[in-house]
């Protein structure tokens, strides 16, 4: 007994001495482990701590951040794209939409809405809408078409104004302290400033800069440029000291400002058709001719440039290296996703590059297309825009898998009551019950106006990869009731769209945007590009594929 006894007094003891061990260790080790994992936090915050100022959420200002990278946290998955709702809103000069954490989505022209994720309106506001940017806070800074830059509260009402004489040429940047900048236009006297406002709409400074553009800002450095003189601008955050001006040649011009990325390096696309790379103090990097552009490039996570100029977007390394350029629809404003995708959009086009250019997918409307694209939590892409009766609306697109179909040709040339087109499904579902149908203007004889028929067919299936040619049947016009080149010289029907849709199917759209094409109906025989085309050009497939 007495044995057993001393053998758990040893057991014990020895316990104690690795458990000691244990803790003086750890003593040793924790304050070292606990400053490495500070460091890595402090150092990885440096440059997105300066968004701090800003509401933690999906998108809460022009271009996402402080910095203007356009680059977002989230995405959402899918080969293609569908709709999924369409919001009217009161007026056509609609700036891209922000988003707080709870996806309310906000935006105006003449008044400013709230928006819940699902389409429905949560409220409306009597004020005019430049641009905006959600506070930490939640309030939501308004610059406007006025004089005010308004403070509002989320459910609606106004928190306060602060007069700034003129109207916005910028939309507001939120500093990590709450500060709010802002530029002025003074299209009269050239005497617009940019104004650096206090979270209570008192004003902190100004400066006499005229035109100024969104703002970034980076190390307490604010960068702007003027429309008025087409320099790009460093200003001291505190006190409004200019610390610097480069000519950059967007004279007369209001752009959408810079982007500036972790290095501090500053990018800029100005309307004379270059792409600027300053450092911080001014020098410039780089430069590289694209033509004009108006918009910041996307920066990448590896400071890769992604930047529009016309129908074509260019991808740069951070030395200013070219590595590609595509041919795209129309592009204006570029973003893009947490998985490196690029989404842009331009006139009547909202498409989706992949990471080395290659064209991922493209939703198509009529309605012209201004603003955006930004990106929700689930990765919903919102654009702004307005149709042919100059009714503007928000738009809600969300990237999924389903059927895709493009109308990759048009046979141009005679056939017999129909019009003939080829359809390929390049999604990734396949497409049942698609509707192709072809709107024609055509003439009455005995009025002096015209009347639209919509002629259609119905494909009962098309699988993934596979192309159709599809017959859209029963094209006739009575030519006692239709007036007709071939009786009466110089009438002609007219093509406006040729629409292929269906359910669970991205639609696709020959002639969008309001264009349109000449046809020859008399009787059952039909020539598309019109009888006379035919005679002197003959027949061909066109294809209608960018």
């Amino acid at each position: 007994m007495h044995k057993n006894f001393l053998f758990i007094q040893i057991i014990i003891c020895m316990m104690m001495k690795t458990i000691s061990v244990f803790v003086v260790l750890s003593l040793l080790v924790l304050p070292i482990f606990t400053s490495t994992i500070i460091a890595s936090i402090s150092t990885k915050s440096d440059y997105e701590a300066e968004n701090s100022g800003l509401m933690d959420s999906p998108w809460p200002m022009f271009r996402h951040d402080v910095h203007h990278t356009g680059r977002s946290p989230h995405a959402g998955g899918g080969c293609t794209a569908l709709p999924k709702w369409k919001v009217n809103i009161s007026g056509i000069d609609i700036p891209s939409p922000v988003i707080d954490k709870n996806g309310v989505i906000y935006t105006g022209s003449h008044k400013l809405y709230a928006i819940y994720p699902n389409g429905t309106i949560k409220w409306v506001l009597n004020i005019s809408v430049w641009g905006l940017a959600i506070a930490r806070d939640g309030t939501i800074y308004v610059s406007t078409w006025g004089k005010n830059l308004y403070a509002v509260n989320p459910d609606g009402t106004i928190k306060w104004k602060c007069n700034l004489r003129d109207g916005a040429s910028g939309d507001p940047l939120i500093g990590r302290d709450g500060t709010i900048y802002i530029g002025t236009l003074d299209s009269l006297l050239a005497d617009g400033r940019f104004y650096a406002v206090y979270p209570n709409g008192t004003i902190r400074w100004s400066v006499n800069l005229d035109g100024c553009s969104s703002a970034v800002i980076h190390n307490d450095t604010i960068y702007t440029d003027c429309c008025r003189d087409g320099y790009l601008y460093a200003i001291y955050a505190n006190n409004g000291t200019i610390k610097w001006k480069k000519w950059e040649g967007s004279v007369g011009h209001l752009s959408s400002g810079p982007s500036v990325d972790k290095e501090g390096i500053v990018y800029y696309g100005s309307r004379n058709g270059y792409i600027y790379a300053f450092y911080p103090n001014g020098t410039l990097k780089w430069k590289y001719n694209i033509g004009g552009t108006y918009m910041p490039p996307v920066i990448s996570e590896n400071s890769t440039l992604y930047i529009a100029s016309g129908s074509n977007v260019y991808a740069f390394d951070r030395n200013g290296t070219l590595l590609w350029m595509r041919k795209t629809y129309s592009a204006n404003e570029l973003v893009m996703d947490k998985n490196g995708v690029i989404y842009g959009v331009g006139e009547h086009h909202v498409y989706a590059l992949n990471p080395n250019g290659t064209l991922r997918w493209v939703w198509k409307t009529n309605d012209y297309l201004i603003n955006g694209p930004v990106i929700g939590r689930d990765g919903t892409i919102y654009i702004t825009g307005y149709d042919s009766k100059l009714i503007g609306h928000v738009y809600a697109i969300e990237p999924r898998d389903a059927a895709d179909l493009r109308i990759t040709g048009v046979y141009y040339g005679p056939t017999f009551r129909c019009i003939k087109i080829r359809v390929k499904n390049v999604g990734c579902e396949p497409a049942y019950n698609a509707t192709c149908e072809a709107v024609v203007q055509v003439p009455l004889r005995f009025r002096s106006k015209s009347e639209t028929i919509v002629f259609t067919t119905t494909v009962p299936f098309i699988d993934v990869g596979e192309e159709k040619v599809v017959k859209i049947k029963d094209v006739y016009l009575s030519p006692f009731l239709y007036r007709s080149p071939l009786v009466d010289l110089y009438w002609e029907s007219i093509i406006k769209e040729i629409r292929v849709e269906g359910e669970n199917i991205n639609p696709d759209i020959y002639l969008e945007g309001n264009r349109c094409d000449l046809i020859t109906v008399w009787g059952p025989f039909v020539f598309v590009g019109s009888f006379l085309g035919w005679l002197v050009f003959g027949s061909e497939w066109k294809d209608t594929t960018s």
